[in-house]
């Protein structure tokens, strides 16, 4: 049998997040569940310290996006020299599994925000929405919600609304590609188990489970939020599931041999020769793709240099408080606030004090 007591193990895996749990509740779970365990023992010899850290920040580790306490599905989480590789991550496609239902809207467009409007959903069918799906394939506009971690002057929309504030300025709708837009899914009024924000009962309106594959920056409770104002009437997202992000699926089998199935809670759960077993043959792989690179950075060898040629051509664009990320450094650091930004941005004091003046303070 194949020792691995002695191997570093770190790289990019994938985490099938329950419903109603955060994302970062999701990476206390791995630190504590690994710290102990063998198979990340030698990492936990060889890694850096992290003195700065709290002592259950065990291990360097990140996610690829923040997945909302309501959605389940794949999370991506980086671990050791895996986290320098998330960011490419935030920029790739996702498939989702929504179901959206019909009579009401929300203010957080979704089944955990209060109702702000009603409307009549008898005349919707199923092939009503068939047909009004077919707008919101391909490039599209969309407007994200008021209830979404992007920054006005500075500071998120969410908090505006929450502290009961007027936002600045509206949000700007932004282009957005879809390349799949599928009901997979009817159903009737009466007959499904989903109820409407503060409800105990099924709701009397019919809902539709929708598949949906989209870019970077896509907001599904918008997506839900807007079928229902194309189909004459409100709606709102009431379950979400990301089934698919870059190459992890929560398939088990996956769907296909090019992607990798997460882990779940239930691995996890069940100990570290259940986990292990999935998780090594994973990580193995990214090291042998992502080999520890010998040496100062500015004396990269041909392969390497040509590999990171092939990776910054074919990066996918990401975003940056909702626009596109600059190309140039330059303006990458214009679009971040400029190069004095923080505290070497401060302004002088109104009435400063010259040096002759301090010297004659303090020989007086």
């Amino acid at each position: 049998m194949e020792d691995h007591s002695e191997r570093v193990l770190e790289g990019v895996f994938g985490v099938a997040k329950p419903a109603f749990v955060s994302s970062a509740d999701v990476l206390q779970k791995l630190q504590s569940t690994f710290a102990s365990s063998g198979t990340f023992a030698p990492l936990l010899q060889h890694q850096p310290k992290r003195t700065s850290k709290s002592d259950d920040q065990v291990f360097r580790m990140g996610h690829g996006g923040t997945l909302d306490p309501l959605a389940a599905g794949v999370l991506i989480v980086g671990i050791g020299r895996g986290t320098k590789q998330l960011q490419q991550y935030l920029a790739c496609s996702k498939t989702y599994e929504t179901v959206v239902i019909f009579g009401t809207s929300t203010d957080s467009y979704d089944c955990t925000g209060v109702i702000t409007a009603r409307a009549n959903s008898e005349h919707i069918t199923r092939e009503l929405v068939e047909e009004k799906l077919a707008q919101f394939r391909g490039t599209i506009q969309q407007a994200p919600p008021v209830y979404s971690a992007l920054k006005i002057d500075g500071i998120k929309a969410c908090e505006y609304v929450r502290q009961g504030k007027e936002l600045p300025r509206q949000l700007e709708s932004r282009e957005m590609h879809v390349d799949e837009c599928t009901l997979i899914e009817w159903y009737d009024a009466g007959h499904h188990e989903f109820a409407w924000p503060g409800g105990d009962s099924p709701a009397p309106a019919p809902a539709v489970r929708i598949k949906l594959t989209v870019c970077s920056g896509f907001y599904v409770r918008s997506f839900a939020h807007d079928l229902g104002i194309a189909c004459q009437s409100r709606s709102h997202m009431t379950s979400l599931l990301r089934t698919r992000q870059a190459t992890f699926t929560v398939s088990d089998p996956p769907e296909s041999l090019d992607l990798v199935t997460a882990i779940t809670y239930a691995d996890l759960d069940a100990g570290e020769d259940v986990w292990g077993a999935k998780l090594r043959p994973q990580l193995e792989g990214w090291i042998g793709a992502n080999p520890l690179i010998q040496g100062h950075v500015n004396g990269r060898d041909e392969n390497t240099r040509r590999k990171l040629a092939v990776e910054r051509e074919f990066k996918p664009r990401q975003r940056f408080r909702g626009e596109w990320v600059a190309e140039t450094k330059q303006e990458r650091i214009k679009q971040q606030g400029g190069k004095y930004k923080g505290k070497w941005g401060r302004k002088p004091a109104a009435n400063p004090v010259s040096l002759d003046e301090q010297h004659d303070a303090i020989t007086a």
